[in-house]
């Protein structure tokens, strides 16, 4: 019996060590990336004119948005109780009321904005004139960004005031309200409302496409955006559902006495599944990167400012140094 017991604390202890180095060798990674990713997205779709007045693409810009405050100011605070073992929102109660307000809020707002695109999508697309003037405008696209913040920013307001430190563990608090967002409102929100969305959605814009025969000189342009968009909703769609579903298994399981070895179990579970979902925030510049043709061109057109900045300061910095020395030769000579 000592034997078994020591061979289930020696193969969890070997367990939460893989936890611990997922974040170490990929979470802190994803973050990096997804932060430089959404850092180029705002950058990319703010400085080509074409995506000014395009609601699909302002869509995806708002999501870039919230994708830049949701990696370092949440996801971080997760990796370092996670991945570190620091107390941050596990010690303090501020924290944890703050932490689980601010998880659910951002990611729910970042996650509805994909949605939002391919409504828009199937709106842009639509024969009936009046409703595709009417859905797919900027003046939609303001108020529904607007709307979607607000409204997830009140839907989850009872956070602040459920969320609680038990056994040194940041968790909801009243067992009623914790039923009704494992049960009801994190698979709507997170598994079964997107899901819906993306598949009537694009289903609806694939039928549209097939049946309009309108031809205009921005079929490129629109087959461009539609080219980036539809991998995004891919991976938000299939992400989703294990994502969605896990607090359902937690939930029904809370009752029961675990070994060390199925909690361990559990948590490399959750790592996964936490890692996998923030491959919604992270990769979507990337897939913009690979998929369309207009991204690439202005991200060639950046980087050659850039070098031609950094070239003409090395050049300025040169000629200082030889006035100063009295050095006559050029730095194009010496080069």
């Amino acid at each position: 019996m000592k034997v078994n017991s020591t061979n289930i604390f020696s193969r969890a202890s070997t367990i939460n060590s893989i936890s611990c180095w997922l974040n170490y060798l990929f979470a802190i990674p994803m973050i990096i990336l997804g932060i430089l990713g959404a850092t180029l997205t705002i950058i990319v779709f703010t400085r080509q004119s074409s995506f000014h007045q395009n609601p699909t693409i302002i869509y995806l810009l708002a999501g870039a948005i919230m994708t830049a405050i949701h990696l370092p100011l949440i996801y971080l605070q997760s990796i370092l109780v996670d991945g570190f073992g620091l107390g941050v929102f596990n010690t303090n109660d501020l924290a944890c009321r703050q932490h689980n307000y601010l998880l659910y809020v951002t990611t729910v707002i970042a996650i509805s904005f994909p949605c939002w695109a391919a409504f828009d999508q199937y709106a842009s697309t639509s024969r009936n004139a009046t409703f595709r003037h009417q859905w797919s405008s900027t003046q939609i696209v303001r108020s529904a960004i607007i709307g979607t913040n607000i409204f997830w920013s009140i839907v989850y307001l009872p956070m602040l005031f459920f969320s609680g430190i038990e056994y040194q563990t940041c968790v909801l608090t009243n067992r009623s309200y914790r039923k009704f967002n494992d049960f009801i409102l994190t698979p709507l929100v997170f598994t079964i409302g997107p899901l819906t969305l993306i598949l009537v959605f694009t289903r609806g814009t694939l039928q549209n496409i097939r049946t309009t025969a309108l031809k205009n000189h921005r079929d490129h342009f629109t087959r461009q955006i539609r080219r980036m968009l539809i991998p995004q909703l891919f991976i938000l769609a299939i992400s989703g559902i294990p994502f969605g579903l896990q607090n359902i298994y937690f939930n029904i399981t809370n009752d029961i006495t675990k070994d060390d070895l199925r909690q361990s179990i559990e948590h490399l579970c959750v790592q996964i599944i936490r890692l996998f979902y923030h491959f919604n925030f992270v990769f979507t510049f990337y897939i913009y990167l690979y998929m369309s043709s207009e991204v690439r061109k202005i991200v060639r057109r950046l980087t050659g400012k850039f070098s031609k900045r950094n070239i003409d300061s090395l050049n300025t910095n040169m000629t200082v140094m030889q006035t100063f020395t009295g050095d006559d030769t050029s730095f194009d000579r010496v080069s």
